[in-house]
């Protein structure tokens, strides 16, 4: 067990690391006397035999110093951030909900979906919102109301001629038509005021202007606003106003049970509820309710942080707290108790009800075959902790073209198929060993960014591309994932494990459940990259024989790829369809269809 000597640790504020004899960091504290904080490990007899475990595991302890408690509050958010210790409360909050972004210091603002708020971003946001779907058909359904522009910057300054949301009266087309900015700025305003819970008062201005269009006799344009009343109406039904002052707050309820805490948040936004989050997360030590770190971690995140953050009871450190996310928001900050005032009373009885069936729903979820095949993968592969959440790895190209790289995931034992992602590899080399090194850096930067980093990383491959992987993650400063590369025999089932530190390769024993859930997830993997580097050629072919139609620019030959999945498609389409298509006309067309029949006929 480490000794701690507690002379040479100074009675100040400031962070503390246990670190094990690979230098790993196992546990980050901090504390506002660390001699104090520390002197409470030397009294093995009065600890939990989680703590005593971990100090088993321990062998030297590391301190930072700061100038006050909340630096040290910081400072341990950070660490943990960079570090993602075994032993400390970690929230792996993947679930980046979306947010609606309005760049109003444009010239042409437009409706944006993000799913991060960039920091020191002047634009306007509004969110979070629990389904990307549906706001996107309440976007959908404000763009006949207020048609504003829908492509980006650079494209809107390439454009000679309107798309076709202006043929359809979805956009003002600004990118061509000179409309003074004090008009577009009202159809901007509307939209800000509907988000801002304004609805009811907007549906109210529109009328007015109905009643105006009619005495002036203009019956085509007043009945244009009838209907977008209309849907203005119907979306209003659809949102739940639950308090009479239209403020912005989330709600925060948890539960604890053994190891593990469940917590839910409700999204307040102008007097609406936007929605809610749920996630669980493992309370590794479970001194203390998980409250305060979950707080920093989720909202030091780019999430949108409100004025008022209700908890069910009072926290420590809650003016630390409160100040690190005033800085990180720009606005004052308040944490409260969740009071009996009947509006927060009301909410908390939907938080607790939602937090119930979540639990429940968990639990149904629970896998008790996943606990042995857990263990096996930690004794077989040789980890330093039980993997909940592995992904795989695989490369595929077609004689250097198509060069693609696949990842699949697995949670628990089951495939998580709303995490599979896969890569147009942009690399010039053309050696494995390139290609993998970029997927797993992409992979890896980007999981940075979310908060979403894997346990385990398996790789279809040897040893040179174990420590390609491992190059990538120590290039991105990652010590938390871990990886394993899987050789695969003649008749493509896995046979050899390189694990890092070990010159040579180790067999994988083919009577143990853990060989075929490895040869599951890796023949997964190289399903999915290979069904994708077959659309990647399909899509190459497309392109180079369309290259060769005169007629067909990049701009045209990009709205084809668009609207049609194969040359197939296009030569069958109907003459007036392809005319149609923006940019497009009737000898174009023509000339295209005899084109293309050429070249599937030769």
């Amino acid at each position: 067990m480490i000794e701690i000597n507690l002379e040479d640790i100074p009675k100040s504020p400031g962070v503390y690391l246990f670190k094990n004899k690979r230098g790993e960091v196992l546990y980050v504290g901090k504390a506002k006397d660390l001699r104090n904080r520390l002197s409470y490990y030397t009294k093995s007899s009065f600890l939990s035999p989680k703590i005593n475990h971990l100090l088993s595991l321990a062998e030297k302890v590391e301190y930072f110093l700061t100038k006050n408690e909340k630096e040290a509050l910081l400072l341990e958010a950070n660490l943990i951030k960079k570090f993602r210790p075994k032993y400390n409360v970690l929230l792996k909050d993947d679930k980046n909900y979306p947010l609606l972004r309005i760049p109003i210091k444009e010239k042409y603002p437009s409706l944006q979906i993000v799913r991060k708020r960039k920091k020191g971003d002047q634009a306007l946001y509004f969110g979070p919102f629990t389904s990307a779907k549906g706001l996107r058909e309440i976007l959908k359904l404000l763009s006949k109301t207020f048609p504003l522009r829908k492509c980006s910057l650079a494209e809107m300054k390439r454009r000679k001629t309107p798309c076709i949301y202006y043929q359809i009266k979805k956009c003002l087309a600004p990118c061509v038509n000179p409309i003074p900015e004090e008009e577009y700025k009202k159809l901007v305003d509307g939209v800000i005021e509907f988000f801002q819970g304004k609805g009811k008062g907007l549906i109210e201005k529109l009328k007015e202007e109905m009643h105006r269009l009619s005495e002036n006799l203009e019956f085509e344009r007043a009945a244009f606003l009838r209907d977008r009343i209309e849907d203005l109406k119907n979306i209003l039904e659809k949102q739940a106003v639950v308090l009479n002052t239209p403020i912005d707050l989330d709600l925060w309820e948890y539960k604890k049970e053994n190891t593990y805490e469940f917590f839910i948040v409700l999204f307040v936004r102008y007097g609406y509820l936007y929605g809610f989050q749920t996630f669980q997360i493992k309370n590794p030590l479970g001194e203390t309710p998980a409250i305060k770190d979950v707080i920093l971690q989720f909202y030091l995140e780019g999430k949108i942080i409100p004025e008022k953050i209700f908890l069910p009871e009072e926290i420590e450190e809650k003016e630390e707290l409160e100040s690190i996310l005033c800085e990180a928001a720009g606005k004052e900050i308040k944490i409260l108790k969740s009071s009996e005032k009947e509006e927060i009373k009301i909410l908390r009885e939907l938080a607790l009800k939602n937090l119930e069936n979540f639990i429940l729903s968990e639990r149904r979820r629970e896998k008790p075959w996943y606990a042995g095949l857990s263990e096996e993968l930690v004794e077989t592969l040789k980890l330093s902790q039980e993997p909940r959440w592995i992904e795989a790895i695989d490369l595929s190209q077609f004689y250097g073209t198509a060069r693609v790289g696949a990842i699949v995931c697995f949670f628990e034992g089951e495939p998580e198929k709303s995490r599979y992602r896969h890569y147009h590899v942009k690399t010039e080399a053309k050696d494995d060993y390139a290609m993998l090194y970029e997927v797993i850096y992409r992979r890896l930067k980007r999981g940075l960014e979310e908060n979403n980093l894997p346990d385990l990383i398996l790789i279809d491959g040897g040893k040179g591309h174990l420590e390609t992987a491992l190059r990538a993650a120590e290039d991105l400063d990652i010590e938390t994932v871990e990886f394993r590369a899987i050789a695969k025999n003649i008749k493509r089932q896995p046979e050899k494990l390189y694990i890092p530190g070990r010159k040579n390769p180790m067999f994988l024993p083919r009577y143990k459940e853990v060989y075929h859930f490895i040869g599951r997830v890796m023949s997964e993997a190289h399903r999915f990259a290979k069904t994708f580097a077959e659309k990647t050629k399909e899509k190459e072919t497309i392109e180079s024989i369309l290259d060769k139609i005169k007629g067909i620019g990049p701009k045209r030959k990009e709205i084809l790829l668009k609207n049609f999945r194969s040359l197939e498609e296009i030569s069958q389409a109907p003459l007036e369809n392809l005319a149609n298509l923006p940019g497009f006309n009737l000898k174009v067309a023509k000339a295209l269809k005899e084109n293309l029949k050429e070249f599937l006929t030769s």
